[in-house]
């Protein structure tokens, strides 16, 4: 990330990244109880990469499990610091950061950037849906699509969607995501937040919010060109989620996931019961209580409501669509990795430090068998999805 010759000092924000311990996100798993009391530190993960639980045996898986809410509720509770950084950890960053020149509060930047990956990794669905991967220097971004299907790609402009039909390759356009936290001067002064945490977040709620919409624009168009759109005229149920992922598996395709908003998760809580579901999924419900699959397939939920001149909301109300693996879907490369560069708005008159953060992407629905969505009737589909 840096130019040649420029090293990085020992500053004081040079191990930001390491002392911020993702324990939720990436959480150790449980080794037991020594004779004095203190829990042994166990190696390794608790879950794996496909995001399954890792133990010996069911006794070892549920014991795992209680270890995950536990921690869960630790970090959550009420009123409890949600950082895991102390309060004098903090204002050492501050001051390290906002006393020093534009090369510390650069470090700074660049120093978020793994955490703000593993966030989007962990919160935003869109990098779940489609296959990710880096593009190398130079390399030609080109796709082979099925001669006998459309496919969807966004444009240069990262709203506009273009149907290729013809041809057997396609060419996705790539475009920015950016996101420009601000913190002023008088903010710095009086202390009021935590510069880190707000920093961390906003960052990345921007950036994913950016990707999922897009993402989901895609899957929405393409999700009727090969299958049926699904009216819903009641409430979610079995029956909805099981002819939606006909309409995908019909083409002799397998439904991976079920993206859908809390609303319709809501629906699935009150419509069935804990012993309508599958065997696995009706242990994991009620021993702890998390709804995260039906049938092996994974559900994603996302929450919010988008409020005038605020974009808050991925997967809107009323809505529900099955997509299948990313490699059977489509793709979403990545030709410049997540960057940081130095936005202050002195220039501008206004008392404000800033950092742009910045990476170039793609997405592409090569395969429009590979989505369903169903919509409630009393439902309205937002411009921003069906335009």
């Amino acid at each position: 990330m840096w130019a040649d010759g420029i090293e990085k000092k020992e500053i004081r924000t040079a191990a930001i990244a390491a002392k911020y311990d993702e324990r939720l996100l990436d959480p150790k798993p449980f080794g037991g109880i020594k004779s004095n009391g203190r829990e042994i530190e166990a190696s390794g993960h608790m879950f794996g990469a496909n995001n399954e639980l890792n133990a010996w045996d069911k006794k070892d898986a549920i014991t795992q499990q209680m270890k995950f809410a536990e921690r869960r509720a630790l970090y959550q509770r009420p009123g409890k610091q949600a950082s895991f950084y102390t309060p004098e950890e903090k204002q050492r960053i501050v001051e390290s950061v906002f006393a020093g020149d534009e090369m510390e509060r650069l470090r700074f930047g660049a120093e978020m950037i793994p955490l703000i990956l593993d966030r989007l990794d962990y919160e935003g669905f869109i990098r779940q849906v489609f296959r990710t991967h880096q593009l190398a220097q130079g390399q030609i971004n080109s796709y082979e699509k099925d001669v006998n299907v459309t496919a969807l790609v966004i444009q240069e402009d990262g709203q506009t969607i273009e149907t290729v039909v013809k041809g057997n390759r396609i060419f996705p356009a790539e475009y920015l995501v950016t996101s420009r936290p601000i913190i002023t001067i008088s903010e710095i002064a009086q202390r009021q937040y935590d510069i880190v945490d707000r920093t961390h977040d906003k960052t990345t709620f921007q950036i994913m919010l950016k990707e999922d919409r897009n993402g989901l624009r895609e899957l929405y168009q393409s999700a009727t060109l090969e299958n049926s759109l699904i009216n819903v005229t009641s409430t979610v149920s079995k029956s909805v989620l099981e002819t939606l992922q006909y309409e995908v598996e019909r083409h002799r395709l397998l439904v991976d996931k079920f993206i859908m908003n809390r609303a319709e998760l809501g629906d699935l809580k009150k419509n069935i019961n804990a012993i309508d579901y599958d065997p696995i999924t009706s242990r994991d419900l009620l021993l702890t209580g998390i709804f995260g699959s039906i049938w092996g397939v994974n559900i994603f939920v996302t929450a919010g409501v988008d409020e005038q001149g605020l974009e808050n909301v991925s997967v809107p109300e009323g809505m529900i669509f099955a997509v299948t693996e990313g490699r059977y879907l489509g793709a979403m490369p990545i030709r410049v990795e997540l960057t940081v560069l130095p936005a202050d708005m002195f220039v501008f008159n206004q008392p404000a430090y800033g950092w742009l953060f910045l990476e170039q992407i793609s997405q592409v629905v090569v395969n429009p068998r590979a989505v369903a969505c169903a919509v409630k009737s009393s439902a309205t589909v937002p411009s921003w999805i069906s335009a």
